[in-house]
C-alpha cells in the first residue's frame, strides 16, 4: 500500500498533513504557556488578567490570589498552574494524532471562553476564538489523516 493513502492499515503518513495537525495542537501549548505567564503576573504584580489569560483562571485569581492568606493565595496558583498543565495534556496528545483530545480540549477552551465572556474580557474572548480557529485547523488536518475526503471546508 501507498503510504500517502488511508486504509485499514492506518493514517496518512505525508509530512505536510502531519505538520499541519501538529500547528494546530501547538495552540493548546501557546494557551497554556500565555495562562501561566497571566497567572504570574497576576501573583506577582497584582496585575489585572490580561486578554491572553483563561476564564476559569481569572474565576480562581478573583476568589482566591486577590484576597486571602497566603497559603490560599499558593492553592490558588497551584490551580491555576493545573489548569494551564492540562491543556499541554490536550496538546501532548493532539500532537499524537488524539482527535478526541483535540475535541475534548476544544470543547473546554470553548467553555472557558465563555467564563471569560462573563467576567466582561471581551479581548480575552476574541483571543479564545482566535486559538480555537487555529485548534480546529489541527483537527481538521488530524480528520485528513484518516480520511481524505474531508477538504479544506471541513465537509
Amino acid at each position: 500500500m501507498h503510504a500517502t493513502t488511508a486504509g485499514v492499515h492506518g493514517p496518512i503518513t505525508e509530512p505536510s498533513k502531519v505538520r499541519e495537525m501538529q500547528l494546530g495542537a501547538n495552540w493548546f501549548y501557546w494557551v497554556a504557556i500565555l495562562a501561566v505567564i497571566n497567572s504570574f503576573l497576576v501573583w506577582y504584580f497584582n496585575i489585572p488578567s490580561q486578554f491572553f489569560g483563561l476564564g476559569t483562571t481569572q474565576y480562581v485569581d478573583a476568589h482566591m490570589v486577590a484576597a486571602g492568606p497566603e497559603a490560599q493565595r499558593m492553592t490558588g496558583l497551584g490551580l491555576n498552574i493545573g489548569i494551564a498543565a492540562a491543556l499541554a495534556v490536550f496538546g501532548y496528545l493532539a500532537r499524537r494524532g488524539g482527535d478526541v483530545a483535540f475535541i475534548v480540549g476544544m470543547f473546554l477552551y470553548f467553555f472557558d471562553s465563555v467564563v471569560a465572556l462573563g467576567y466582561r474580557d471581551f479581548f480575552g474572548f476574541a483571543f479564545h476564538l482566535f486559538a480555537l480557529f487555529f485548534m480546529f485547523k489541527g483537527l481538521l488536518a488530524s480528520r485528513r489523516r484518516y480520511d481524505p475526503s474531508v477538504d479544506y471546508t471541513g465537509a
